[in-house]
């Protein structure tokens, strides 16, 4: 690599528009009144998660309670006025779940104890609330209460996490999806005699009641005697639906993409739900032979929901040069009827992505999302692999891409193997592999941007979250030579100590995808980053949450104190009121500017 000198600083402009960047009022979910004009959604103003209702015909929104807790999931009761939700202090996912009237006066608990209880579920009565809990051997499973609290029943005990549920619309059964992403199954239980089926299940293939953009729609028919479902038997997820009593199933819609979160309209004349094209996310809706498109064409839209009158669909949509905001499509056009975002950021200021595919190690073409700054004179690139691992690049609203950009980075998010979004095929690439192949993949990310002569080969640097920031340390000791500067964000870095310490759903995950450290102790070794620091060449920065039961802050501590005595260069701040993701805005602010300026300080340009 060439001598890494600072470049030119340009702050008083660059710091205005980044302020710009984080104005828009941020929704995380929302939950129709049963009269359709009005919704109680968890939006975040910019101190933490709070409950609002919406006016759809105004958009308006009105908070009526607030706690230092993030308060989520809100849904309403059918049968009372009053909702329940989810609170999660400072980020540490036990969640326990509440009741509460929107005007904030009534309030009670229906949940609690040192557990993560999540996404209550009215029954359609209002008479239970359904909801999913580790508060047995720390694995999720199924549960009801009665809407003012009390003794839980258990309903399922499965070995695996329970991820998603749905009640019928009768109330006599609940459906709900099981599994880590690797043979996963749907289930149905009777809520009255507690009898489960386990109705779709195929060895090498998935199944789901749901997508995983956004909120989750009810899979059943209006008459609860069909379920529908997306599968990847047909390698992309396609939709299909269930008959209970003839145990039949049939297709209603295939394509080459991957679709998401099926769902009928109130009469059960048609059919809507979410498909990837490339980078966006768009709501369709199928009647008969006819499909067309509810959403914009651009961005992604998530947590689409019929109207109870069945005449349109509200939905959450944004895209990467654009803030999400709440649309109603009533007809041909969605319309947007909120103004999250209160002054409109200056046109032509964003930039969008274009999807570009490079060939990886092994010859094997992979998808990215590239953003080229308007100003290209800094040759400057930074590689962004995504979390999940089982997650997806898209054109979304992420003001780190846009923030980086301003600096004149040229920015590469690679949908490495083991993406979501790509078939089946794709998705199982990385199994038993976490941390080869896809680690490659990133690397040829940047490779990509090199060969293309955008960027010159010693201007390059990768930033990553999560399950990213455990491939960017793995990028920055494999392959040392290649970075001017990293930043790894609440990562991992011991596969070891991370598998005896992370949350029950997790460790599940990891030992169906790497196999059990015990075991096989020289490849996890190897696949851990945190046993070669001493090739790390490249200035680093860390960032953990010390309320974080994902990557807990002791991954990064531990790599800290290794760091600190090789006498390698580094910054390290732990976040000591978040958990995994920052819930509060002046902490994304400070992360997201403290990693910037760190990239823009160390790599030339």
């Amino acid at each position: 690599m060439g001598t890494r000198v600072k470049g030119p600083r340009k702050t008083t402009h660059r710091s205005t528009s980044t302020a710009r960047l984080f104005e828009a009022t941020e929704v995380q979910e929302y939950d129709l009144h049963p009269d359709g004009e009005k919704a109680v959604c968890s939006i975040n103003t910019g101190d933490n998660w709070e409950l609002a209702t919406l006016d759809l015909k105004t958009g308006k929104t009105r908070r009526f309670l607030r706690s230092e807790q993030s308060l989520m999931s809100p849904t309403y009761s059918p049968s009372s006025p009053i909702i329940a939700y989810h609170a999660d202090f400072e980020g540490n996912e036990n969640h326990d779940i509440f009741t509460a009237s929107t005007d904030g006066r009534r309030r009670g608990r229906i949940t609690k104890g040192q557990a993560d209880n999540q996404d209550p579920h009215f029954s359609p009565d209002g008479s239970m609330v359904a909801f999913i809990s580790n508060r047995d051997g720390d694995i999720e499973n199924l549960f009801v209460s009665g809407p003012n609290g009390g003794p839980a029943s258990k309903l399922s005990n499965e070995e695996l996490p329970v991820r998603t549920l749905a009640w019928s619309h009768d109330g006599s059964m609940i459906a709900f999806g099981t599994g880590i992403g690797d043979d996963d199954y749907i289930s149905v239980v009777d809520v009255r005699t507690r009898k489960v089926r386990r109705v779709l299940s195929k060895k090498n293939v998935e199944y789901g009641a749901y997508g995983s953009v956004g909120s989750m729609p009810s899979p059943w028919s209006p008459d609860s005697r069909r379920l529908l479902f997306t599968s990847n038997e047909n390698d992309q997820f396609d939709i299909g639906e269930l008959d209970l009593s003839s145990k039949k199933t049939r297709w209603l819609v295939r394509s080459k993409n991957e679709k998401l979160s099926p769902q009928w309209s109130p009469d059960g004349a048609r059919l809507a739900y979410l498909e990837v094209e490339e980078s966006d996310v768009l709501l369709k809706v199928k009647e008969g032979r006819t499909t067309t498109v509810a959403s914009p064409r651009d961005g992604v839209t998530r947590s689409a929901q019929w109207l109870p009158d069945g005449r349109g669909m509200v939905m959450i949509n944004g895209s990467a040069v654009r803030p999400e905001e709440v649309l109603v499509s009533r007809g041909s056009r969605a319309m947007k009827v909120t103004e999250f975002q209160r002054k409109a950021l200056p046109r032509g200021w964003l930039v969008e992505p274009r999807v570009v595919r490079y060939k990886s190690i092994d010859g094997r073409r992979i998808p990215a999302l590239l953003f080229e700054p308007r100003h290209k004179s800094r040759r400057a690139g930074i590689v962004v692999p995504h979390g999940g691992p089982e997650m997806q690049s898209t054109n979304s609203w992420d003001q780190i891409v846009q923030m980086l950009v301003m600096k004149g980075f040229h920015v590469i998010e690679p949908n490495y193997r083991g993406s979501t979004g790509y078939g089946r095929e794709f998705l199982h690439l990385h199994d038993r592999d976490l941390g080869g192949g896809d680690l490659m993949d990133t690397v040829f990310a940047g490779n990509y941007l090199v060969e293309k002569g955008m960027v010159d080969e010693d201007r390059l640097g990768i930033w990553g979250v999560s399950y990213g920031g455990y491939l960017c340390m793995m990028a920055l000791t494999k392959a040392p030579d290649m970075w001017a500067a990293g930043v790894s964000i609440v990562g991992f870095f011991d596969w070891e100590t991370e598998m005896a310490t992370e949350r029950g759903f997790l460790k599940a995950y990891d030992l169906k995808k790497m196999g059990d450290p015990e075991k096989d102790k020289d490849f996890f070794r190897e696949r851990s980053p945190a046993y070669f620091l001493d090739r790390l060449d490249a200035p680093l920065m860390m960032t953990a949450s010390s309320r974080d039961v994902r990557c807990p802050p002791t991954e990064s501590r531990a790599v800290v104190e290794k760091l600190k005595s090789m006498g390698k260069k580094y910054e390290y701040h732990e976040y000591p009121d978040e958990g995994h993701w920052p819930r509060k805005r002046r902490n994304l602010i400070d992360l997201y500017t403290r990693t910037t300026r760190f990239l823009d300080e160390n790599i030339p340009g």
